[in-house]
């Protein structure tokens, strides 16, 4: 089903029982109304740079160790989520990251650019970037760039709140292990929406999972197995064949 179907099957089932002719039909608007509208909000440079952390031991891995297709993560927490929400439904996947220029090197620019670009070929997917932040430094002598993400989390965070107001979801699973969203989590709570929250966990080193005082958020634990699903070990920075 579409998202254009599903918002409008979605309205349907909310007018309904308001109209006299169809009291006693509750029937055929279960038939007619899917489960809970599922987001998957993904803090990508957090989520790749964690899944590194926890699948990656040893030596340096190669720099696409990490990398994931963002539409089969949310295909993934959505059938995850299935075993105590059977009809849900997966709306959307929002993908946060920031984006280098030449300053981090033109064959990083391009692969980044090349990598977004399928991300956007995919039905509900929507990427939302920033430029990345840069300092100036020196090293031996030379003029040197220091990229950093900036504003990314309140991105997210912002979007997390106002598509809760909205009520554009009825359920959002935040795929992040930085702790400057916990507020806004709080707030989406506070709204009323069910929050749920993913991390990964593997042989190596494992950042809990995101919690909020006197709320028990279902976190979805990601193993090797569930990570060898949606692994994507393209190499971004090869250079283009002829």
């Amino acid at each position: 089903m579409g998202l254009f179907e599903f918002r409008q099957v979605r309205y349907i089932g909310r007018i309904l029982p308001r109209l006299p002719w169809f009291q006693g039909m509750a029937g055929l608007l279960f038939c007619l109304v899917p489960g809970d509208r599922v987001v998957v909000f993904i803090d990508y440079q957090n989520v790749y740079h964690r899944a590194r952390s926890s699948f990656f031991e040893g030596a340096k891995p190669p720099v696409q160790a990490g990398h994931v297709h963002p539409l089969k993560v949310g295909e993934l927490l959505r059938d995850l989520g299935r075993s105590k929400d059977s009809g849900r439904v997966l709306a959307a996947v929002r993908v946060y990251r920031a984006v280098p220029d030449m300053r981090s090197g033109t064959d990083l620019e391009r692969a980044t650019k090349i990598q977004i670009a399928g991300w956007e070929t995919e039905t509900g997917v929507k990427v939302c970037t920033r430029p990345m932040d840069y300092i100036e430094t020196t090293r031996r002598g030379k003029q040197h760039w220091v990229g950093r993400e900036k504003g990314i989390d309140v991105m997210l965070a912002v979007d997390l709140v106002d598509m809760a107001r909205t009520d554009t979801y009825d359920a959002a699973v935040v795929f992040s292990a930085d702790t400057d969203l916990l507020p806004a989590l709080e707030t989406a709570v506070r709204i009323g929406k069910r929050i749920e929250t993913a991390t990964w966990r593997g042989p190596g080193d494992n950042r809990g999972p995101l919690r909020i005082k006197q709320h028990n958020l279902w976190n979805h634990y990601l193993e090797q197995p569930h990570f060898d699903l949606v692994r994507d070990d393209t190499d971004y920075l090869r250079p283009p064949s002829d």
